[in-house]
This record gives structure tokens, sequence and C-alpha cells, in this order.
């Protein structure tokens, strides 16, 4: 008798030692691990080359840690562009003035070049407004259903940005108006919920975030807590379908929960013709 209580408080021992271990991981480790991942494309159709920096649910409530980190990130990877997928602050976020320092120091890496669009938790942040007069005083070009020409060496290419597609803010019709056919076209969009609507559309790269790789990453339970309202399989990493490429950014930063596993934060380092 006295052996088999000696195995049940071993037992309980041990299961609370591998809780906090896991919590301990959850909430102070992996969460701070930010990983580049890269992204390669050839086009012989287009005579240029370029990199680009994929950020995407930072979540910035203040000029933080992470914030600093993204900053070395940029100067250890020298891209030529910097292009935010949304959710570039939290929808609780209070502090715009510490965020506004911030985008003025990210701006400043890539004078001109640094393109964003909008994510749910601005649309969701009382201060909507300030945050999308902040982004353009700081010089962050934010694409609202449209497209711009970029000119990379002696070639160009086009980049199409559309508001954010979970809350139903995109009109990627509205935003393709005029759009040449002659070169790459890369969107920019929160959510890979725009994935269905480009088909046939000639899109070369769609770049996405949005789902933090479902944050906590467990089999099973992933596919009740990933916010997606469909397409659900499109939890991070490279798809491809009909031509087009839809990349899904695993975010920088959390909500809600303060907490990841099997989903670290992510930075993509997109390059075309390299």
């Amino acid at each position: 008798m006295k052996s088999i209580v000696n195995i049940i408080i071993s037992l309980v021992c041990f299961c609370i030692v591998a809780v906090f271990t896991l919590f301990i991981w959850m909430r102070f480790i992996e969460p701070n691990i930010i990983k580049i991942e890269k992204l390669n494309f050839n086009f012989e159709s287009f005579e240029g080359k370029f990199s680009a920096l994929h950020l995407t649910d930072l979540h910035s409530k203040s000029f933080g840690r992470k914030e600093k980190e993204i900053l070395k990130i940029i100067d250890k990877t020298q891209p030529d562009f910097i292009f935010l997928t949304g959710d570039i602050v939290d929808w609780i976020t209070k502090d715009l003035d510490s965020c506004y320092i911030f985008w003025q120091e990210l701006a400043q890496k890539k004078q001109g070049r640094v393109f964003a669009v909008l994510g749910n938790h601005e649309h969701r942040n009382p201060q909507f407004l300030k945050i999308v007069s902040l982004l353009s005083q700081s010089e962050i070009k934010v694409l609202d259903n449209e497209w711009k020409e970029i000119k990379v060496d002696e070639a160009s290419f086009y980049l199409i940005g559309v508001d954010d597609p979970h809350l139903g803010f995109d009109d990627l019709g509205k935003a393709m108006i005029s759009l040449p056919e002659n070169s790459i076209k890369i969107l920019l969009a929160h959510s890979p919920e725009i994935f269905r609507k480009t088909e046939n559309q000639g899109i070369d790269i769609i770049l996405t975030g949005h789902t933090h790789g479902c944050q906590i990453n467990i089999p099973f339970i992933c596919d009740k807590i990933i916010p997606l309202k469909y397409d659900k399989q499109y939890r991070a990493g490279l798809f491809e379908k009909n031509g087009t490429f839809l990349y899904v950014n695993r975010g920088i930063g959390e909500t809600f929960l303060p907490l990841r596993l099997n989903a670290f934060p992510e930075a993509t380092l997109l390059k075309i013709n390299f």
C-alpha cells in the first residue's frame, strides 16, 4: 500500500513539474524566439531582383522588446522592401504614441519602401482613425484596396493591397482596377481567407498572416481555435493553386493569451530572382 502511495505521489509531482515546464516554455521561451524563414521565387519574365521582409501580426502595445528585435532583424537581413500584413497593433493597444516612434524608425530603415495593409485588430481598436493617421505620418504606405507599381532595376512589379478580408473590408475588384498584365503581381492581405477570391486573377504571390500558425498548435484542437471562418487548412506555410502561391506567416506577436506552442514567431525573407 505504501509503495502505491509513493508511486502516486511521484506521478503527481512529475505532472506538476511537466505542466510548469510547459507553461514556462509557452509563456517565456517560444514566444521570444523569432525565426527568419526564407521564401525564394524565380520568374523568368521578370528582369529584376529584390528582397522583402514580410512581417505580420506584431500586435504591438508599445515600442518594446519585440519591436526592437524587429529592427535588428531588418538590419540583419537588409531587405529592399518591408511588407506588413495587418494586426500591426492589438485591439486593446492604447499607447499609440510609443508605437508611432517605432513606426517612424521602421519607415526610416527603408524610406519609401515600407508598405502595409490593415487587419481586424486595427479595425476593432477604438482609436482606428488615429492608427491610420499615425501610420501615414510615419511614411508607411497603407494600401487600401489599391495597387502600386514598384520599380526595381530596369523592371517593375505590381504590389496590390486589400483591406482586412476577415472582417469583409477587402475589395479585390477595386484593388485590381486597370492593373497591367505585363509583370509579376504580389498581393498583401491580412488573412488567407482572401485566397479563394483570387482564382484566375493572375496574381503570382499572396502574403498573409492572421492565423499565428494557430498560436497553440495542437493537432485536433487547432481547427477549433484557429481564427478562420473557412479554409482552415491554411494554417501556416506555403500553398499553391493554379499558379498562385499563398504564404501564411505565423506572425510576431500574440493576442488574447500570451502563449505559443509549436508555432514559433516568424519574420519571412522573400527573395525574387536571387
